[in-house]
């Protein structure tokens, strides 16, 4: 077994043997991420670490030698592995430096204000969406009544007036696209009333 292992190791200095390359990622590709993840890094970033570490580990073993005297390569490999954890790491609090950094400077004065104008935003688009299916699937001259009395805040009668219907008509109308309306409202997930 160890000769086998140490013909891996051999073979692995080529970086054209293909095979060989297969075989050692096979073999120790579980074992990094599983350290990596042991150490609490996010799968993802254990999977970036590992391909890193892998780009490491290419010209390297074109250099290892093996010397059963000097140490085993297990020893050697958690070596490498434990260098590039903690270049990660150094790496990772830097950029999350950078961006805490950022944030502080683009930060909102008011958060709390902010997130209000971001709720509202939020409210106002969605209602603007909502709208516009409903519109599509209306006819005209409801959708008039709707649009007469309920957006623009006018006078039924001012409105039934200028379409020539009643104003009993533009009530009925108007509220019928209204339901409909918060009907389609209805299918977001967040209810659009103030919080």
């Amino acid at each position: 077994m160890v000769e086998t292992r140490v013909s891996l190791i051999q073979r692995v200095r080529n970086k054209s043997d293909e095979v060989a390359w297969t075989e050692f990622f096979t073999i120790y590709h579980p074992l990094l991420m599983a350290y990596f993840r042991k150490q609490g890094v996010l799968e993802h970033d254990a999977a970036d670490l590992v391909q890193d570490l892998f780009t490491r580990l290419v010209p390297a073993m074109s250099r290892f030698e093996f010397d059963s005297g000097r140490g085993r390569f297990r020893t050697w490999l958690w070596r490498v592995t434990q260098n590039a954890l903690t270049d990660w790491s150094r790496r990772q609090v830097v950029r999350n430096r950078a961006e805490q950094g950022w944030a502080d400077q683009h930060e909102p004065t008011d958060a709390d204000g902010a997130s209000r104008e971001w709720d509202e935003m939020y409210r106002r688009r969605i209602l603007e969406v909502g709208i516009e299916q409903v519109r599509q699937t209306t006819q005209p001259a409801t959708w008039a009544c709707f649009e007469g009395k309920i957006l623009k805040g006018r006078p039924a009668s001012e409105v039934a007036a200028e379409l020539g219907v009643s104003t009993n008509v533009v009530y009925v109308n108007a509220s019928r696209v209204l339901a409909r309306l918060r009907d389609e409202l209805a299918t977001f997930e967040e209810s659009l009333a103030p919080s």
